[in-house]
């Protein structure tokens, strides 16, 4: 994803799971060990500052940071709008990426609640129903299919949509109800855009050693952050804010304390535990 993100900025990623961002200084989730709803069950990675908290109520102070990475996080979200107003609060721009409507009815999980498109900076959200997704079938055509796979990185802007916002262009996000009339056409789009799927051994032949290359250059980079994070690396206590009354906590020993209402938060190890 292209992000324009400045050399000195303080960047956020919410809902990093079990692939961060490379250029994400701060990391939260939810979750630290139940990875139900990560890509392919993965368990999360911790290689950089790393805060436990709901996206619903996160645990910092207006325009923290600079700019806010979401990536694959709101399809996830019962109420995407209250999302967003805690993502734009928390910093002066950024960045979401989700699953386009194609992508959701091909790819989709039963833990997706929504359908996603974009038209003209407006992110509008419908919301699924059970069943709507083939997804299993599919997931095993890009895990097993090099083919597959070079058809889908060359359709990437097909499967995902990409906006980014700052306070001159403000993110725009709006709920749509299902029209029977939208699901036909969605699928007649799928239906054209599948046919365009097949092998070629020459181009698939060279995406795959292109493939193999990006991602053993990805672990080096992945390895080198975690040897690094786990030498000791500064946590920036300052961003925190009380989830309660939204002033500074301070680090005592193993808990965070609000020394306004004296809320009392817990660490796990590094990792505060802002729920």
């Amino acid at each position: 994803m292209h992000m324009n993100v400045k050399d000195g900025d303080l960047v956020l990623e919410i809902g990093s799971g079990n692939n961060p961002n490379p250029r994400s200084d701060v990391l939260c989730d939810r979750y630290l060990r139940d990875n139900r709803e990560r890509a392919g069950g993965f368990s999360i990675v911790i290689d950089r500052p790393f805060v436990v908290c709901d996206g619903y109520r996160l645990p910092f102070a207006d325009k923290a940071f600079d700019y806010v990475i979401c990536s694959h996080v709101f399809e996830h979200m019962d109420d995407p709008i209250a999302f967003a107003r805690e993502v734009t609060r928390v910093a002066k721009a950024g960045s979401i990426e989700v699953p386009s409507a194609i992508s959701e009815r091909v790819f989709g999980r039963g833990f997706h609640h929504w359908y996603g498109e974009l038209d003209k900076g407006i992110l509008a959200f419908t919301r699924k129903r059970e069943g709507e997704q083939f997804s299993g079938f599919f997931h095993r055509m890009i895990a097993r299919s090099i083919w597959f796979r070079r058809f889908f990185e060359d359709h990437e802007n097909v499967f995902y949509l990409r906006t980014e916002w700052n306070d001159r262009s403000p993110m725009s996000i709006i709920r749509k109800s299902v029209q029977p009339a939208w699901t036909v056409a969605l699928d007649r789009r799928i239906d054209r855009l599948l046919a365009k799927a097949k092998p070629e051994f020459l181009a698939d032949l060279q995406f795959y050693f292109q493939w193999m290359a990006r991602r053993l250059e990805k672990k080096i980079k992945k390895e080198i952050r975690r040897f690094l994070w786990g030498q000791g690396a500064a946590f920036p206590f300052e961003k925190l804010r009380c989830i309660v009354c939204h002033e500074r906590v301070y680090r005592g020993g193993d808990v965070l304390k609000c020394t306004y209402c004296g809320k009392e938060y817990k660490m796990d190890g590094v990792i505060p535990i802002l729920l």
